[in-house]
């Protein structure tokens, strides 16, 4: 059953790859998440011209949206949920990443692209999602409330939908800066059904 679920899920990506945003803009680099099981979680494209990530993606089913029980991780968010690949790229090429205490006392909250509910059937898979790289600074509202409710939908989509692509496009910024990270004003959100491949749900989230 785990090869088979496994199988799902690299299909899919690899279909998505097909159809995915291009990560050639300079100073952009891919990153893979992936668990354990080598189960790919989401992929993304970092921005480190402005030390976030411009695109996250991932595919959502039923199962995993609807999974509970397992306790939100009260861990920091690190810089090497991917085995520290990302890094060691930015580095290769004169970037670095953030640091968890970059946020600390800013007024921003670490806000999740990809969101560790999304991923709450293990413990191991809500944690790989603490990841610098996959968060933005988010005001309190917009990170518990605005965002959250497009979170929820989501959610709620995969239940209906059964198997999901979402994609997080995060490309507009003001002048204000957390360190030498930009601060978006805009969080873009788009859902697509995976089996027919159908827009199914598109938002934009101003802050």
């Amino acid at each position: 059953m785990k090869l088979i679920k496994n199988f799902i899920f690299y299909f899919l990506f690899l279909i998505s790859a097909v159809v995915a945003f291009a990560c050639d803009r300079e100073g952009h680099f891919e990153f893979i998440v992936s668990n354990s099981n080598e189960e790919v979680l989401y992929t993304g494209c970092y921005d480190a011209v402005n030390s976030g990530p411009h695109i996250i993606e991932y595919i959502l089913t039923r199962d995993r949206a609807e999974a509970t029980g397992i306790r939100r991780p009260s861990v920091p968010f690190t810089r090497d949920r991917d085995g520290g690949v990302l890094l060691a790229l930015l580095e290769e090429h004169g970037y670095t990443l953030p640091s968890h205490n970059d946020f600390t006392r800013s007024g921003y909250d670490r806000g999740h692209m990809a969101p560790n509910a999304d991923f709450n059937d293990t413990y191991e898979n809500a944690l790989m999602t603490f990841f610098i790289a996959n968060v933005w600074p988010q005001t309190p509202n917009v990170n518990r409330v605005v965002w959250l409710r497009t979170e929820n939908e989501t959610r709620r989509l995969a239940s209906e939908y059964l198997i999901i692509r979402v994609i997080i496009i995060v490309e507009d910024f003001g002048e204000e800066t957390v360190g030498n990270i930009r601060i978006p004003t805009v969080f873009k959100r788009r859902v697509y059904d995976s089996n027919s491949g159908d827009l199914i749900y598109e938002i934009d989230v101003n802050q």
